[in-house]
C-alpha cells in the first residue's frame, strides 16, 4: 500500500514502481529528501490506484514486471487525465533502441540503466521535481489572480447594483412626492434626462380630447451644446406621434434605430433659419398607460450609447415606476374631481330642497294669518303646498334611483309596451316644462306600432329625463324636438335642442354621476344633474344605449337612444285609464302609523272621500283594533315601535276575520329588499311615502269593487 506524508502543504511526492523489494529500497534511499516524499509500489495495478489518490511530481517505472509490464502501465497512466502530463522515467537493466523508442512513444521523458548511479538519478529526478514545484506555484498564482479578478468583478457589480438601486430609489422618492399629473410628468422627464437619455418626451391622450398633450426635456448635447445659437427647444414631429401611438395601442416597447432624424426637431428662434432635424442613434417608445379612457407613452432618445447610461433593465424598471406614479396621479385627480362633484351635488341638493320648503313655509304662514274659513286662501295654499311636495317627491325619487344605481339593484318589470305609449307619457310629463319656458316642442313619431319589451315606467323615465334636460338647457322660446325611427330590430329616439350645447372637454363626462356643466350660483335651471346618468343606466338595463353629440357651446345638443324593439304583430288597443265606481261608505280602512300627524292627516283625507277610517299608532293596538273593526283595507307603516309592520302583517294574515283584508304598506323604505320582505309577510302592495293619494284611492276602489263582486256571487249560493 502506498505511504503518504502530508505534514507540509508544499511537499511533493515521487512514485517508484518496481516488483523487486531490493530495487525499491535502493531507489528510495537515493531519492529520499526533506522536501519531497517517496512512495513505492510493487505492480502496475498498485501504481494506477496510487495515482488516483494523489498527484506525483515524477514516476519511476520498472520496465520488466510480471502481469503488467512498464509499457502497459505507462500506456494506462497516459490515458488518465490526472497523469497525462506526469513525467515518467523508465528504469531497466537492459535498453535497446526498439524498447527506447517504444518508451518515448508512450510519453517517457528519460531512461535510467540499472544499477543506477545515485548522483545521476538524483539530478534527473530533481529537475522534474523542481519543474513540478514551479508549475504548481504558477497554478497557485493563476488561481489567486483569478480570485482577485472575480472579487473585483463582484465588487464592481455590487457598486453598479448599488448605483442602480440608489437611482431607482431616487426615482421612487421623486415620483411619489406629488399626486399632481403635471408635476408627475415633469419629474418623470427630469429623472430620465440625462440618466437614461438625451431627449425624453411624454405624450398623453385622453378620451374626448381633440389633441394629445406632450411634454419634453432635452440635455444640452441634444441641442448641439449649451452654446448652440438660436435653438430654443426640441419639438416632436409627425413620426413621433405615429410611433408613440403604436406603442400605446400595443402596450409594449417600440424601438426605432432607422430614420430617427424625423422624430424630433429643434424649434428655432427667428434669427436661425431652417434648423436641421435632430439625429439620434436610437429612440425607444414605452407605454405608460393603455386604458380605454386614457393613454400615455414615454419616448427616450439617445445620441450615442455609452457607459454613463443606465442599462436596459433599469430603463424597464424606471418605466414601470413612472407608469405607476402617473396612474396614481390620474386616480387621485379622478377621486379629487369626484369629491368636488359630490360636494357641488350636496350643495345643489340643499338648494333644491330649500326651494320647495320656502313656499310651503310661506303658505303655512299665510294660512295662519288669514281669517278662519277663507276658502280662497286655503285653495291657494293647498295648490302651492301640493305643487312643492310633488317637486320634493321627485327629488327623493331621484336620490333613491342614484342609490340603486350605485348598488346595481335597479329592477325592471318587463312587459310588451307600445313605443307610442312611452312617448306620450314622457311628453305629457315634460309638457309643463316646455310651457313654463315658452319653448316650442315638436314630436315626430316615425315608429308608431313598435313594441319594446321593457318596464313602461322606466322607459318613460328615460325619454322624460332627456326632454327635461333639453328644456333645462334651452333658453325661453327655443326649439326642442323628439323623433323616432325603426330599422333592423332597433328603435331610435332622437331628442334635439338648440340650447346651450356642451363643451368638448365635458362631452366624455355628460353621463357621469354628479357631473354638471354649469354650477354657478345664478343658475336658473335647477335640478340635481343626475337625470342623464339615470337615463343611460336604464337604457343599458333594457339592452340599449344612449349617445350624445354637440357642436360646442351655444350650438345645441342631440341625444340618441337605441333600444331593441319589434313591430307589433297585431293592433294593440290603446287602453284608457279607468276610474272604478264603488260605494265608498261601505269600505272600512285601518291606518296604522306611529306618526300621529301622518295618521290623522291621512284619516281626514280618506274620510273626505267617504270611507270609514280608524287609526292605530303601534302594532299591538293595530291587531286589537283590526279584530273588532274588521277593515277591508289596512294602510300599514313598516317602521313601527315594538312590533314592526312585517310582524303585524303576518299576525293579521293568521286572523280568520281578516282573510280578505287588503294590506298596503306605506313606508319610507322603498328598496327592492323592502318590497320582497313585504311580499313575504303577506302584504299586497308596497307604496313609498309620500304616496300618490289618487293612486291610493284607485287601489282601494278596485279592492272594494272586487269585494262587492264576490259578495254578489255568494248571495245566490246562500239562498
Amino acid at each position: 500500500m502506498p505511504s503518504q506524508d502530508t505534514r507540509f502543504e508544499d511537499q511533493l511526492s515521487i512514485l517508484i514502481v518496481d516488483d523487486l523489494p531490493g530495487q525499491q529500497v535502493v531507489l528510495r534511499t537515493v531519492l529520499e529528501a526533506p522536501d519531497h516524499d517517496v512512495i513505492t509500489v510493487s505492480s502496475g495495478r498498485e501504481a494506477l490506484k496510487a495515482v488516483l489518490e494523489q498527484d506525483f511530481a515524477v514516476i519511476l517505472l520498472d520496465v520488466n514486471m510480471p502481469h503488467m509490464d512498464g509499457f502497459e502501465t505507462a500506456s494506462m497512466l497516459r490515458s488518465y487525465r490526472r497523469t497525462a502530463a506526469t513525467p515518467i522515467i523508465f528504469v531497466t537493466a537492459y535498453v535497446d533502441d526498439a524498447e527506447m523508442a517504444r518508451g518515448y512513444s508512450l510519453g517517457a521523458v528519460d531512461y535510467i540503466s540499472s544499477p543506477v548511479v545515485p548522483e545521476i538519478l538524483r539530478a534527473k529526478v530533481g529537475v522534474f521535481v523542481q519543474m513540478h514545484r514551479m508549475n504548481r506555484e504558477l497554478l497557485a498564482r493563476a488561481v489567486q489572480r483569478e480570485e482577485v479578478a472575480r472579487a473585483e468583478a463582484r465588487r464592481a457589480a455590487a457598486d453598479q447594483a448599488r448605483e442602480r438601486a440608489d437611482f431607482l430609489a431616487h426615482v421612487s422618492h421623486v415620483l411619489t412626492r406629488s399626486l399632481d399629473v403635471e408635476a408627475t410628468v415633469e419629474r418623470i422627464l427630469d429623472t430620465a434626462v440625462p440618466a437614461l437619455a438625451d431627449v425624453a418626451c411624454v405624450v398623453l391622450v385622453a378620451d374626448g380630447e381633440s389633441a394629445s398633450r406632450t411634454a419634453i426635456r432635452c440635455a444640452p448635447a441634444a441641442l448641439g451644446g449649451a452654446t448652440s445659437p438660436g435653438v430654443a427647444s426640441v419639438v416632436p414631429l409627425d413620426r413621433f406621434f405615429e410611433l408613440a401611438d403604436r406603442a400605446m395601442q400595443a402596450a409594449e416597447r417600440v424601438i426605432c434605430r432607422d430614420d430617427t432624424s424625423g422624430i424630433f426637431a429643434p424649434s428655432a428662434s427667428e434669427d436661425l433659419a431652417a434648423p436641421q432635424l435632430l439625429k439620434l442613434e436610437e429612440v425607444s417608445f414605452h407605454s405608460l398607460l393603455s386604458g380605454a379612457q386614457r393613454k400615455a407613452a414615454l419616448a427616450l432618445g439617445v445620441i450615442s450609447h455609452d457607459d454613463s447610461r443606465q442599462p436596459a433593465p433599469v430603463v424597464t424598471e424606471f418605466v414601470s415606476r413612472a407608469s405607476i406614479a402617473l396612474e396614481n396621479a390620474f386616480l387621485y385627480s379622478a377621486v379629487r374631481d369626484e369629491d368636488l362633484r359630490k360636494n357641488q351635488f350636496l350643495a345643489m341638493l340643499a338648494h333644491e330642497l330649500r326651494n320647495p320648503l320656502a313656499p310651503i313655509a310661506n303658505a303655512v304662514s299665510v294660512m295662519k294669518a288669514a281669517p278662519p274659513g277663507d276658502a280662497a286662501v286655503s285653495a291657494w295654499a293647498g295648490e302651492i303646498i301640493g305643487t312643492q311636495i310633488e317637486h320634493m317627491v321627485r327629488i327623493v325619487d331621484d336620490l333613491l334611483d342614484v342609490s340603486r344605481i350605485a348598488r346595481n339593484t335597479v329592477s325592471l318589470r318587463r312587459e310588451p309596451t307600445l313605443l307610442r305609449t312611452v312617448v306620450e307619457r314622457a311628453v305629457e310629463t315634460s309638457r309643463p316644462h316646455f310651457a313654463a319656458r315658452s319653448q316650442i316642442f315638436q314630436c315626430e313619431l316615425g315608429a308608431r306600432d313598435v313594441i319594446v319589451d321593457g318596464d313602461v315606467v322606466r322607459l318613460t323615465q328615460i325619454v322624460a329625463n332627456l326632454l327635461n334636460n333639453a328644456s333645462k338647457f334651452t333658453p325661453p322660446g327655443g326649439h326642442i324636438s323628439l323623433a323616432t325611427d325603426f330599422a333592423d330590430g332597433t328603435v331610435v329616439m332622437t331628442v334635439t335642442d338648440d340650447g346651450e350645447g356642451i363643451d368638448a372637454h365635458l362631452m366624455p363626462h355628460v353621463f357621469d354621476l354628479f357631473a354638471q356643466g354649469d354650477s354657478s350660483l345664478d343658475r336658473a335651471q335647477g335640478g340635481l344633474g343626475i337625470g342623464l346618468t339615470l337615463a343611460r343606466h336604464l337604457a343599458e338595463l333594457h339592452g340599449g344605449s344612449i349617445q350624445c353629440w354637440s357642436a360646442g357651446r351655444g350650438h345645441g345638443a342631440r341625444f340618441i337612444v337605441e333600444l331593441p324593439a319589434r313591430v307589433a304583430s297585431a293592433k294593440i288597443a290603446h287602453v284608457a285609464d279607468v276610474v272604478p265606481l264603488h260605494c265608498k261608505s261601505a269600505v272600512r280602512v285601518l291606518v296604522v302609523d306611529d306618526s300621529v300627524a301622518s295618521a290623522e292627516s291621512l284619516k281626514l283625507f280618506l274620510e273626505m272621500q267617504g270611507y270609514e277610517v280608524r287609526c292605530a299608532f303601534d302594532g299591538a293596538a293595530a291587531l286589537t283594533l283590526a279584530h273588532t273593526f274588521s277593515p277591508h283595507v289596512t294602510l300599514l307603516d313598516i317602521g313601527l315601535p315594538g312590533m314592526n309592520g312585517y310582524e303585524v302583517a303576518k299576525a293579521m294574515r293568521k286572523d280568520p276575520v281578516l282573510t280578505h283584508c287588503l294590506l298596503v304598506a306605506l313606508s319610507g323604505y322603498g328598496q327592492e329588499e323592502d318590497r320582497r320582505r313585504s311580499a313575504a309577510a303577506g302584504i299586497d302592495h308596497h307604496l313609498t311615502k309620500p304616496a300618490n293619494l289618487d293612486s291610493l284611492i284607485e287601489l282601494i276602489g278596485r279592492h272594494a269593487m272586487l269585494h262587492d263582486a264576490n259578495k254578489a256571487m255568494e248571495g245566490p249560493q246562500g239562498a
